[in-house]
């Protein structure tokens, strides 16, 4: 858990950097509060704001658009990553042989892949898209810092983002090895890689995401073996760590900064 948030924390300290220079320790606080206010909304969608409250009033908005670039930047990896594992395991998983249009489906995630992919390199498009949209120039003005922005800079945030990936993925495979499931190493990580693609796409609550990461898990891991109590103990302990916890530590913060 700590590595992961740190990863985080770090990333989202370098997005911050041309918008309010701020201690790594303020970072780290900011995404542990932010982790808190995301527990109540759909896909922890109220992280984005709940991270600007250790930001000034005037920062704020930028700071969630910021946040949401951090957060594209991962749903990326995932949807990268998690294409590889879907080719890999493709005849593997009987889950997929009951996908009508498969063909269509996967054209889909490429065309959204190289979308966002295409997006994240030309944020100006955005910009674009809200004048087209007559969004109150007083946004646009927001939203035109995010030009600044640079490939370098960008793929950097790219790399953050693979490595929390592979922390992430690295915890999985360790939880499922200390609860003595046997499943070969490129099995397991390629399921895993699947397991967060279909995450991504499923609408929930944070407080909702343990049974839907274990019945994801479950669905995924049942091709591989019979062990699926130890499958879903394992996606729970993951969701304990790197939710729950930070949760309860975001929600002290929270409190103590109200008094």
């Amino acid at each position: 858990m700590p590595l992961n948030w740190l990863l985080e924390a770090a990333k989202w300290q370098y997005l911050l950097k041309d918008i309010q220079q701020i201690p790594f320790s303020k970072s780290i606080k900011g995404v542990l509060i932010g982790i808190t206010s995301g527990m109540a909304t759909p896909n922890r969608i109220g992280e984005y704001v709940g991270r600007t409250y250790v930001l000034t009033k005037h920062n704020r908005v930028k700071g969630s658009l910021a946040t949401m670039l951090g957060s594209l930047s991962q749903i990326m990896i995932t949807l990268i990553l998690g294409m590889f594992g879907w080719f890999l395991l493709f005849n593997q998983i009987r889950f997929f042989e009951h996908l009508h249009y498969r063909p269509i489906f996967i054209a889909l995630l490429s065309v959204l892949m190289i979308f966002l992919i295409l997006l994240y390199y030309n944020l100006n498009w955005i910009k674009n898209l809200a004048k087209w949209l007559s969004i109150n120039q007083k946004y646009i003005d927001e939203i035109r810092f995010l030009s600044k922005y640079k490939a370098p800079e960008l793929s950097f945030i790219m790399f953050l983002s693979f490595f929390r990936y592979v922390v992430f993925a690295g915890q999985y495979i360790l939880f499922l090895k200390g609860l003595g499931v046997e499943i070969p190493l490129l099995s397991s990580l390629s399921a895993i890689t699947v397991i967060f693609l279909i995450i991504v796409f499923i609408p929930h609550f944070s407080i909702t995401e343990l049974g839907v990461r274990s019945s994801v898990a479950v669905l995924i891991f049942q091709n591989f073996t019979n062990e699926l109590h130890l499958i879903a103990t394992a996606a729970a302990i993951l969701w304990l760590v790197n939710l729950a916890v930070p949760t309860l530590i975001g929600s002290f913060l929270l409190l103590t900064r109200n008094r």
